[in-house]
């Protein structure tokens, strides 16, 4: 699979926003990039523990504009990071069950980016810099 960057479709506009999403696109880039390599299952929780750490910082970052900005779609978009972070912990444990899910993982951040980023994560862009070019 080729190289993910964070080409227009992927832009927020926001850039605190896009360059969290950069650094989730580089871990993708990595997971993809240890295809072949003796050392996946290391890979595979350096992986996991970037993402644990992105869910901190990311889902925290945008839960808080939108708080602040009373975005109408608040809850929906909080339950897709719910989900993620489900998934993200179900890889984690399979990890610890002596399973580097590998394929699985890298699936689902790409259909994430796919889904998520270029659908959920744009509609709440608009309405954000929207409401912020209201209150300037």
């Amino acid at each position: 699979m080729e190289t993910i960057n964070l080409d227009e479709s992927l832009k927020t506009g926001i850039e605190e926003i896009d360059e969290q999403h950069r650094g989730l696109m580089e871990t993708i880039n990595l997971l993809e990039s240890s295809s072949g390599a003796s050392d996946r299952y290391k890979v595979c929780l350096e992986i996991i523990l970037r993402l644990k750490k992105y869910l901190d910082e990311h889902f925290m970052t945008e839960e808080t504009y939108m708080i602040r900005y009373d975005y109408p779609d608040f809850f929906n978009h909080k339950k897709e990071h719910t989900e993620f972070v489900k998934r993200i912990l179900e890889f984690e444990m399979a990890f610890v069950e002596y399973y580097a899910p590998y394929t699985p993982m890298l699936e689902f951040l790409r259909e994430w980016l796919a889904i998520h980023v270029k659908d959920t994560d744009i509609k709440m862009a608009i309405f954000l810099k929207e409401k912020v070019k209201q209150t300037k």
